[in-house]
């Protein structure tokens, strides 16, 4: 029952997804012939130079990338990222019908590319994807996992801007298209780590057991010692690293400060946190 439940809400991320990325299409960027690149780029300059509509370019482009890269997906994720490819040119046939929401180039470029990026984020969260770049971008990460599949979707996604800037001949079309990749992609990534920002804090002090047991105490996070060695003095100490929320820094910088004023302190943003008092794993 559980598992049942997990796939139904898998599926809904995608289907859902994928309506997201019509609306963007249709309501905003098509338009204004501005383009996020990927597939949907691509349809759209076939949509105004061969009047191709967008349902047919997507099913065809993204089934061949399906057949090229289905062999380097799991199981789970080749269905889901099926089910993705066929609801997309579905939902881009249907959305049709609704216009266009605005004539304003900058507003379409900068709600079309949020739209955008939830759209592309939701499916690639449940390691699915609806096709075009980001499902290109889901095989290429597969092979090089050190590289995010946010940073292959802006690759290859500027790419087909590049191009479309060429056959338009409209280089503020272009800008704005840019503009809306950026978005995209910037609200993708912050969905694939869904938010979770915390701040590293490392703690240099002589008074290092005092500050752990106040952290540990009234803070209540975890903290470790690590051992270090100042280069200067050559003295042995340890160094204290601990990982708070954000509106927790005032309250710890204020208690480092109250037992060792000449405490020297490092903070540092965190992008994502599991375990222990933070996501779970």
């Amino acid at each position: 029952m559980k598992n049942l439940k997990k796939y139904i809400i898998d599926y809904l991320y995608i289907i859902f997804g994928a309506f997201v990325i019509a609306v963007a299409v249709n309501c905003f960027l098509l338009p204004c012939k501005i383009s996020t690149g990927g597939v949907s780029g691509i349809a759209t300059m076939l949509y105004y130079v061969l009047n191709i509509p967008l349902s047919v370019t997507s099913l065809i482009i993204n089934a061949v990338l399906f057949i090229f890269g289905y062999k380097l997906l799991d199981k789970t994720s080749v269905i889901k990222t099926a089910v993705g490819i066929v609801f997309l040119p579905i939902f881009l046939e249907i959305t049709k019908l609704f216009g266009a929401f605005s004539d304003d180039v900058l507003i379409s470029s900068v709600f079309g590319g949020v739209l955008a990026g939830v759209g592309v984020g939701l499916p690639v969260l449940k390691e699915a994807s609806t096709g075009g770049s980001d499902f290109a971008a889901l095989m290429l990460n597969k092979k090089s996992p050190y590289i995010s599949v946010a940073t292959f979707i802006l690759i290859l996604d500027a790419v087909v801007i590049t191009i479309s800037g060429i056959v338009f001949k409209n280089y503020n079309v272009m800008f704005y298209s840019v503009v809306s990749l950026y978005i995209s992609s910037r609200v993708t990534d912050n969905i694939l780590v869904r938010g979770n920002y915390a701040k590293s804090v490392f703690i240099i002090s002589d008074s290092y057991e005092k500050i752990s047991a106040e952290i540990l105490k009234d803070i209540k996070r975890g903290v470790t010692a690590i051992y270090s060695q100042g280069c200067y003095n050559k003295n042995d100490g340890k160094m204290l690293m601990c990982i708070v929320k954000s509106r927790e820094i005032p309250h710890l910088l204020d208690k480092i400060k109250e037992i060792d004023d000449k405490a020297f302190t490092i903070i540092s943003d965190v992008r994502e946190v599991r375990g222990e008092g933070f996501k779970k794993r």
